[in-house]
């Protein structure tokens, strides 16, 4: 049962998250309340962008309602994070961590305009885990110690408006073939580990599924912590604590929302959380597992996927996701969380990726 639970987490864990919260600035009359959750949008003008922060914050604390993620970048405004990602797993109360890698990038404002800004986003430098161990976390390493001289250095362009919202990346073609080249070293490494004879003993051939692999998604693992890092940009969102049902639909499963929201009246810099709890029903996660077995096995191992897992899985997946940001009052993002955790049949699998800021040089244009 355990490896069947694992590959349902792994099936589940490509669900997107809950990258819909607040509403963007100047799409909806101004003041006007389109949640029960209280978001609402804000009231945007020509020149909003050239209002001084001090007359914004004036603003804020004179109608502590709600927060607007606004960027009140500079040219040469210089941001490094760092990103921790890691998966673990928990059993009978315990946790054993499975995998991890930290990367270091660099954010810096390359032009600043009344119209919006232009943005490079640079690897530095990758660590490996510091916990060996498990299969998938023995492969990370070993793959992160051969590609990162490759990918460091490696830097995308791209362009927001004047609220800091993403509008366009320069430099996709340059990405996307360094993508190609990076995946089939990332191919052959893994094709080396034992586990590939294992599976290919029980008629899992991943082979011809690795070489018509799109290199589309694996581009958009590039810019997803920049997607991440400007997510909430040009969204507004009511000061305190919502909850909200969602219910189930033909297009999303019936899910609950809790956001909190809150600002720093002293500092300015505000926070933005919220949780989303969604049960998957059981014969909707076989579909899902039986269209990836059918994909990587011949037709015996489908048939006895399809005879097995009624026995094995008998009640509904649940899946949290929990995102987090803290922003600066200047719209930088100081910390940014995003968590799944999928808990099926007594057992759970948490990924987690923290995105945490490590330097910050910012208004020297002033």
């Amino acid at each position: 049962m355990l490896m069947m639970v694992g590959i349902a987490a792994g099936v589940l864990s490509f669900a997107g998250n809950n990258g819909g919260l607040g509403y963007s600035l100047g799409e909806r009359e101004p003041g006007s309340v389109t949640s029960s959750c209280g978001l609402r949008s804000y009231s945007t003008e020509d020149n909003f962008k050239d209002r001084e922060m001090s007359s914004y914050s004036q603003e804020r604390e004179e109608s502590d309602s709600s927060v607007a993620v606004i960027a009140w970048f500079d040219k040469r405004d210089t941001m490094a994070y760092w990103i921790n990602e890691g998966s673990w797993t928990v059993k009978d109360g315990d946790t054993t961590k499975i995998s991890g890698v930290s990367t270091k990038v660099m954010l810096t404002v390359t032009d600043s305009t009344k119209k919006g800004y232009g943005i490079e986003y640079k690897f530095l430098e990758f660590q490996n885990d510091t916990v060996y161990g498990s299969p998938l976390g023995d492969f990370q390493n070993r793959l992160v110690a051969r590609l990162s001289d490759k990918i460091a250095g490696t830097t995308i362009r791209f362009r927001t408006d004047e609220y800091g919202r993403i509008k366009k990346y320069e430099n996709l073609k340059e990405i996307k073939k360094q993508a190609r080249e990076l995946f089939d070293s990332a191919c052959e490494e893994m094709m080396k580990l034992p586990v590939m004879d294992s599976l290919k003993s029980v008629g899992i051939n991943l082979d011809a599924i690795l070489k018509g692999v799109d290199i589309d998604p694996i581009v958009d693992g590039y810019t997803e912590e920049i997607e991440t890092l400007f997510n909430c940009h040009g969204k507004e969102y009511k000061v305190g604590d919502y909850d909200e049902h969602t219910d189930e639909s033909q297009k999303a499963y019936a899910s609950d929302l809790h956001m909190s929201v809150n600002m720093d009246p002293e500092t300015m810099e505000y926070e933005i959380s919220s949780t989303v709890d969604t049960k998957i029903p059981a014969k909707d996660l076989k579909d899902m597992m039986g269209a990836l077995v059918e994909m990587v096995s011949d037709k015996s191992l489908q048939e006895d996927f399809d005879k097995e897992y009624d026995k094995q899985v008998k009640e509904d997946a649940e899946v949290g996701t929990w995102n987090y940001w803290h922003y600066f009052a200047d719209g930088w993002p100081a910390e940014v969380v995003s968590q799944t955790t999928i808990r099926l049949m007594g057992q759970s699998r948490l990924k987690q990726k923290q995105i945490v800021w490590d330097y910050r040089s910012v208004g020297n244009s002033r």
